[in-house]
């Protein structure tokens, strides 16, 4: 796996949101985490690349590799990381990686504004950038 400073599309929205980083310029950087995202290069993030790095982001944000991540974890792999409270269903402070998928499920269908199956960069960018900019 790789762990270089990116973040996923927001998770590449939260999806940006969610990758590894060890600061905060690189942790918000969408172009970065397009590409580290776009495993076979072709421009496109299709969705078992998305999930294949939900889960890379995961494991990297569990520090003390117990399967669960807390909030103090996810701020430094995730973009937008107050997404997630609604996300911890058992209240205990801390996200499974089920709970952690799931409150990124629909970060892929919100980014691919035009319905083909597949993010482009522009499509990851506009969403990070109106994620970013909401209250």
């Amino acid at each position: 796996m790789r762990f270089t400073p990116v973040l996923v599309l927001a998770t590449l929205l939260g999806f940006a949101a969610a990758a590894p980083a060890t600061d905060g310029a690189a942790k918000h950087d969408p172009k970065a985490a397009f590409t580290e995202t776009d495993e076979n290069r072709d421009g496109f993030i299709d969705r078992a690349e998305f999930v294949a790095r939900l889960v890379e982001i995961f494991f990297h944000g569990d520090r003390d590799k117990d399967g669960l991540l807390t909030f103090a974890e996810m701020e430094l792999v995730v973009s937008f990381p107050e997404d997630f409270r609604s996300a911890d269903t058992s209240g205990d402070g801390k996200i499974s990686m089920p709970e952690f998928l799931k409150a990124r499920a629909g970060s892929f269908d919100e980014a691919d504004a035009d319905s083909d199956g597949m993010l482009s960069l522009e499509e990851v960018v506009v969403v990070f950038e109106r994620k970013a900019k909401a209250p």
